[in-house]
Order: C-alpha cells, then sequence, then structure tokens
C-alpha cells in the first residue's frame, strides 16, 4: 500500500498548523508589544501628573507652615479677630488633578499594568482625595468680630487656626512621601528610556511649633 499520500498530507498539515501557530505567535506578540507600549504611556501620563501634584503642595509649604509659626506666636491678647478671619478665609490648599486615574479607569489602562502598579496608583490617589477633603472641610472659619467680653473664644478661635495649619502642614509632608513613592514604582516599571529623573524636596521645615 502506498502511503506517501499519506505522508504528505501529514507534512502538509504540519506545515499549514505550523505557519498557522507562528502567525498567532507574531500577532500575540505584536498585541503584547501594543498593550506594553499603552501601558507605558499611561504610567508616563500618571508620572507628569504626580509630579505636578507634588509640585503644587511642595510650593504652598512654606506658606502654610509660616501661618502655622504665627499663629504659634499669637495670644489672645494680640489676636485680632479680622486679623485671624481673613487669614483663614484667605488660605488656598493646593488644587489636585486626578484626570490620569479618571482616565486610566476609563480607559481600561489600568488592566495592562502589573498589579504592584496599579495598587500603588489606586493608593496615591485615595490619600490625594482625603487629603483635598481634609483641607477643605475641616478648616476653621473664625466670624471678623470679637468674640463675646469674657468668654474664652477668642483662645479657642486661636487654637482651632493653629491646629488646622499644624495638621496640613503635617498632611502636606505626608503627601510629598506618597508622591515620592510613587514615583519611585513607576520608574521601575517604565521603558528606562521614558523614565525623567527623580524630583528633589526642597527642603522645608515641617515640624512642629508649640501650641499658643
Amino acid at each position: 500500500m502506498d502511503t506517501r499520500w499519506i505522508l504528505k498530507g501529514i507534512v502538509e498539515s504540519v506545515f499549514v498548523v505550523g505557519s498557522i501557530l507562528l502567525a498567532l505567535a507574531v500577532d500575540e506578540w505584536a498585541q503584547d508589544q501594543e498593550y506594553a507600549e499603552l501601558a507605558d504611556q499611561s504610567l508616563g501620563i500618571f508620572e507628569r501628573e504626580i509630579r505636578r501634584n507634588r509640585e503644587s503642595v511642595v510650593d504652598g509649604m512654606p506658606y502654610h507652615t509660616g501661618i502655622r509659626d504665627f499663629l504659634a506666636a499669637m495670644t489672645v491678647e494680640t489676636s485680632d479677630p479680622s486679623q485671624l478671619s481673613a487669614i483663614m478665609d484667605g488660605l488656598s490648599p493646593p488644587v489636585l488633578l486626578n484626570t490620569a486615574w479618571e482616565t486610566a479607569l476609563a480607559t481600561g489602562a489600568l488592566t495592562y499594568m502589573e498589579f504592584e502598579v496599579v495598587s500603588a496608583l489606586s493608593l496615591t490617589y485615595s490619600i490625594q482625595e482625603t487629603f483635598s477633603d481634609r483641607a477643605r472641610t475641616e478648616r476653621p472659619r473664625p466670624p471678623p468680630g470679637a468674640p463675646p467680653p469674657g468668654s474664652n473664644g477668642g483662645a479657642a478661635r486661636v487654637q482651632a487656626a493653629y491646629d488646622y495649619m499644624s495638621s496640613l502642614v503635617q498632611d502636606e509632608a505626608e503627601l510629598i512621601a506618597v508622591y515620592d513613592q510613587a514615583l519611585e514604582l513607576i520608574a521601575l516599571h517604565r521603558d528606562p528610556d521614558h523614565v525623567d529623573p527623580p524630583p528633589t524636596l526642597r527642603s522645608r521645615d515641617t515640624t512642629g511649633s508649640d501650641s499658643p
């Protein structure tokens, strides 16, 4: 019995299957490269936004630290209710962006990143949101008028303002540390050719002062 046609069929079948598998492998490799590029681009967007937010926090710290120290030296006798009210009303906590996170959620870009990176980014933006909420909702707003004579309202107003500024400065320092950790992790998972040098934290006095 002539079995050459069977062998020929087997060879042709192996060739066809091999060609299909090779094509699938090439397609999968190309797709993986596309996903890797998308993940790297998304990390680049995160990196730029986190750097921008970090700079906003760093730039505001000297002013906030100065107010904290000013309030620490203020006494009930030397305090001016109108001045205290103007100081607290004029505060502008840093405006922090979360566009990169919202975009990554909407586009599904997070699914192409490693779990460690996604977890760190989620934590970073969660802490950032908590910081913004605290800075906005916990700020005391003392009225401009003097407290009733004989009351302890003046001391309470100064103390409340000082406590808020102390917490704000401490929260800013902690948020900067969170940003730095996120940027370091992003750098580890990005294409080395696309990574910017890490930011350098300018020297800041973030230590607490004695309570007034």
